[in-house]
């Protein structure tokens, strides 16, 4: 859940970068971090353990506007990949407000999308999170592959209800990467003056 900090005039939003290792996570929040100018971000922090390595940054978007003349202040993390990593990967989506979950359009990776996003489920379930309920966008990742899979064919597999908004990306190029970051957080701030 957002926080709100009265003396700055602050809402302060968590937007989680999820989906099977290798997807293209780091990838985005890299991208994100390299194209925010400095004065409107802070330090991005890799905390790294022998096996795993998290990444996370803030930042204030100017073009996203105020909520109820609230100043809003996203904070961008991602998961480690890999599914024996799961109680890092809980910890980071408590207090979620949006998720961007990564999908690898290599056919050999159809199975670890469809797990991670079981996962995901799982794991906002344990949180007491209706997934249904909480803004979700789907970038579905390295379409330059030779090869990639159908964007049908992924989102059959990880959202057959089609019940979240879908971006086409190569995070690796920057395509993509902001409009699944301006979707999500436009869904943040929608569902954040609904409810205040």
């Amino acid at each position: 859940m957002s926080t709100i900090n009265f003396a700055a005039r602050e809402i302060n939003c968590k937007i989680v970068y999820y989906g099977p290792g290798m997807s293209g996570k780091t990838a985005n929040l890299k991208h994100v971090f390299s194209k925010v100018p400095q004065n409107l971000r802070g330090e991005m922090v890799s905390l790294e353990t022998e096996d795993e390595r998290t990444l996370f940054f803030d930042f204030m978007p100017l073009e996203l506007g105020t909520v109820q003349g609230f100043k809003t202040r996203f904070h961008l993390y991602t998961v480690p990949g890999q599914v024996f990593y799961n109680a890092s990967r809980k910890l980071i989506l408590r207090g979620v407000d949006g998720i961007v979950f990564v999908a690898d359009s290599a056919p050999e990776r159809l199975r670890a999308n469809a797990e991670s996003m079981r996962n995901l489920r799982e794991n906002l379930q344990e949180h007491g999170i209706d997934i249904s309920e909480l803004p979700i966008v789907i970038q579905i990742n390295k379409r330059d592959l030779p090869g990639a899979l159908p964007v049908d064919v992924i989102r059959a597999v990880i959202d057959p209800k089609r019940e979240m908004q879908v971006i086409e990306g190569v995070a690796s190029e920057g395509k993509g990467v902001f409009e699944a970051l301006k979707m999500v957080s436009s869904l943040v701030l929608a569902r954040l003056a609904k409810n205040k």
